[in-house]
């Protein structure tokens, strides 16, 4: 078990997102493909992108059920860090830390693969790096206008939900090892460990990640849970019941579907394949029948389900 002594509890939580994890996690994601079946028509389409992709520097670090360096992927400063700044705290890692990461990450792996990455620390750090660059410039950063949008909705929706119903309750939405309890967050892990840090806890949705949390306890950065994004509509358009169709019109009811995440108008447009001035009727007739609300900060608009609309949903939605 992983416990987070927080202290302030609540008030000392954030959200953030983080394009070196994204990348980092894509990397893993590269060495089971078959483990993630949804992601299969993704990789197929960028197959050009990624073949020939030297990663061995990286992808070392990735064998199941191993420790994977927290250098390697620094928790995030900012709500919105960019590439840049996070390859800027990878290289600044502290060679200590990066030796007694590197003890732990070898453990089980073999003397020759012990002797290569520990003789020179800083080195295995700079190769690292060097492949998480590569990745970030062949898959990562072309898509990162749509990823960042879509991390944008799950951390909207999670502040919204933390709002009205507490941590206590929403914490465990984002993975079922993951609770609350005064000012302490745990974290079901084969890893007993105690982090005492005050100072605060980041939350960062991850569009790579599945089935499991990443837990970071080092005492460099701010510790970090990373957890499953629920609105992964990159990979797949969300499923629509039938029902709704005959009722609403198809594409509406792909918008309602698609906004138990709240979408800011250009990705609902993406999403239901239409112009964005089209999107924006279809969300005035659902927000006019009082199925959706509509928020603007500046020149975005940002949509999300009512309750009204919430209930048409799982009333359509087939029964398991």
């Amino acid at each position: 078990m992983i416990r987070y002594r927080l202290g302030a509890g609540a008030a000392s939580v954030r959200w953030a997102m983080s394009p070196i994890h994204e990348v980092v996690s894509l990397a893993r994601l590269l060495t089971e493909p078959r483990r993630h079946p949804m992601f299969h028509q993704w990789l197929r389409r960028r197959h050009h992108r990624l073949s020939g992709l030297d990663l061995t520097a990286l992808t070392v670090f990735m064998a199941d059920g191993a420790y994977r360096p927290d250098f390697l992927d620094p928790s995030p400063m900012s709500s919105e860090p960019t590439f840049e700044e996070g390859m800027d705290a990878l290289l600044s890692t502290p060679t200590d830390q990066v030796y007694a990461e590197l003890v732990d990450a070898t453990i089980g792996r073999g003397a020759e693969t012990g002797r290569r990455l520990l003789d020179d620390p800083d080195r295995a750090r700079s190769a690292a790096a060097d492949a998480v660059r590569r990745l970030w410039k062949a898959a990562v950063e072309p898509e990162w206008p749509s990823m960042r949008q879509a991390l944008r909705a799950e951390m909207l929706d999670r502040a919204i939900q933390v709002n009205r119903e507490g941590l206590r309750t929403v914490l465990p939405r984002l993975h079922h090892s993951a609770a609350y309890e005064g000012d302490t967050v745990t974290v079901e892990s084969d890893v007993d460990i105690d982090v005492d840090r005050p100072e605060g806890l980041v939350l960062v949705p991850s569009l790579f990640i599945t089935d499991r949390v990443q837990c970071t306890t080092s005492d460099h950065w701010t510790p970090a849970i990373y957890y499953p994004a629920s609105g992964r509509y990159l990979w797949a358009t969300p499923p629509t019941p039938k029902s709704l169709d005959r009722l609403l019109g198809a594409t509406r009811s792909r918008i309602l579907a698609a906004l138990t995440t709240p979408l800011q108008t250009t990705v609902v447009a993406r999403l239901v394949s239409v112009t964005t001035p089209t999107a924006s009727e279809h969300l005035a007739i659902l927000r006019d029948a009082g199925l959706i609300d509509s928020s603007r900060a500046g020149r975005t608009v940002t949509h999300e389900l009512t309750e009204a609309g919430r209930a048409l949903l799982d009333a359509a939605s087939p029964r398991p």
